[in-house]
């Protein structure tokens, strides 16, 4: 799944993903399964800049020219359409953090997913207070309700040189 705690790509707080079907995204945060998320917070942080994708073009093999070639595409519309210096890698941070967890930092927060609101429909709301638990005596009289129990393990940073390493070997192995 993908999300963001800051910022949207399809609408100013929605990421595509959760914002093409915000209900079954929220059927999915509420099951109790256990979910791992890789929002735009951490992917952006992993762009294929000019120098990641002419290092994958430079394997010489017909993969690794086709996702140069793809990449190339993808970061000039992301340049054009926002002033990104690369397209971030979205779907294989994703898989990077399943094939090796030490890649990314992660923290257990509470993840609802926002269904009415008129600027914010399919927002992930990631709740970072880390507030005691309702038994702190908290109410709503004191202004502040508190935290939900933690739903989601959200990657917080990817070690990009490891990633992108990662990434460009795993292209290497095709012809």
């Amino acid at each position: 799944m993908g999300g963001s705690t800051i910022y949207g790509n399809v609408t100013s707080a929605a990421e595509f993903n959760i914002w093409c079907d915000p209900e079954a995204a929220h059927i999915v945060f509420t099951s109790g399964i256990p979910i791992k998320m890789v929002g735009l917070n951490l992917t952006r942080q992993a762009a294929a800049i000019p120098e990641v994708v002419e290092r994958i073009r430079s394997l010489n093999n017909r993969v690794g020219k086709t996702v140069a070639e793809i990449l190339t595409a993808y970061s000039n519309n992301l340049y054009r359409l926002f002033g990104l210096s690369g397209g971030s890698l979205h779907d294989p941070c994703a898989v990077a953090w399943l094939i090796d967890s030490s890649l990314i930092s992660s923290e257990m927060l509470h993840v609802d997913i926002e269904l009415k609101g008129e600027h914010t429909r399919g927002m992930t709301v990631c709740d970072q207070r880390n507030l005691k638990p309702p038994t702190a005596n908290l109410s709503e009289k004191d202004g502040i309700r508190a935290s939900v129990a933690p739903n989601v393990d959200i990657g917080l940073n990817i070690e990009v040189p490891r990633f992108i390493d990662l990434l460009v070997d795993t292209l290497k192995q095709y012809s």
